[in-house]
């Protein structure tokens, strides 16, 4: 009985990725108005190369937090559909890449330290969309 009303109570699909979805999107617009404050500071230069050897702008900017919410979103409905409490879950495995990923922007040859300091704040964005509006799906 109790499995019954533990999987009566979980969020559906859609309900999940509605969610996905406004956290990409508040995380897009969050951190597309950081790109564009740190670019018109000068923070953004042509000169500094991202590791696949191209500078950085809003196109890569918004590309990864698009990827990063969507395999966030993935992975939400898979602790979802299989786990017994999948916010608990979640967020702990979103601090742990949150943690991680802080190392990528020390990895830019060149950056200068506000450009790594607005990257680091894009991750914290990122992850605080995703761990917000997903754990809204449990209601």
């Amino acid at each position: 009985m109790s499995a019954a009303v533990s999987q009566a109570t979980k969020p559906s699909l859609g309900t999940v990725w509605r969610n996905g979805l406004i956290a990409i999107v508040v995380a897009v617009v969050i951190n597309a108005v950081l790109y564009f404050i740190g670019a018109a500071l000068g923070w953004f230069p042509d000169t500094v190369l991202s590791p696949a050897g191209l500078p950085i702008t809003i196109v890569p900017v918004v590309a990864s937090t698009i990827i990063a919410l969507v395999v966030a979103t993935i992975v939400y409905s898979l602790l979802n559909r299989f786990t017994a409490n999948p916010n608990r879950w979640f967020t702990i495995i979103a601090v742990v890449v949150l943690v991680i990923s802080a190392a990528s922007p020390f990895s830019i040859v060149g950056a200068p330290t506000m450009m790594i300091v607005i990257l680091e704040l894009m991750h914290v964005v990122a992850g605080v969309a995703a761990i917000y509006f997903l754990r809204q799906s449990q209601g």
